[in-house]
This record gives C-alpha cells, structure tokens and sequence, in this order.
C-alpha cells in the first residue's frame, strides 16, 4: 500500500480543497463518505487537516468528487 508523505501545512491545505470541492457539489460529508466508500469520520478527519489519504483513497475521494487530479492536488 503506498503513501503519500505530507507536512501539516499540506493536510490542511489538502482538507480545505476537500471541503471546498464538496460542498460545490452540494454533498455532506455523510455523502462524501459514502460515495467513496470511507467512513464519516476519515472525512472528518481530512477535512480538518488531521489525516492525508493513501493512495487508494485518494483515487476514490478524487472520483467520488467528480474532479481532476489537478482540483484536488494543485495549492500542495
């Protein structure tokens, strides 16, 4: 399993693209979580700058979101 290794800066910054991308399209975390098959608090957790997904969940959450890499992973 890979992953990514991310400063602090990063997984806020990466929580606040989470957040944002969601919330245009109008989905709760609940939903987030749902469509990418993770639980409610892994998003939480994320979006609060706490955690950084793997690789395979960030594939997921990047098509659970319906964006490029490029939305998601641009500002880190």
């Amino acid at each position: 399993m890979h992953s990514l290794i991310v400063e602090d800066d990063g997984k806020n910054i990466f929580g606040a693209s989470v957040r944002k991308l969601r919330t245009e399209r109008r989905l709760t975390q609940e939903g987030l979580a749902e469509k990418a098959n993770v639980s409610l608090r892994y998003i939480q957790m994320i979006e609060a700058g706490v955690s950084f997904p793997r690789m395979r969940n960030l594939r997921d959450l990047r098509r659970a979101l319906g964006c490029r890499w490029d939305d998601l992973l641009a500002k880190l």
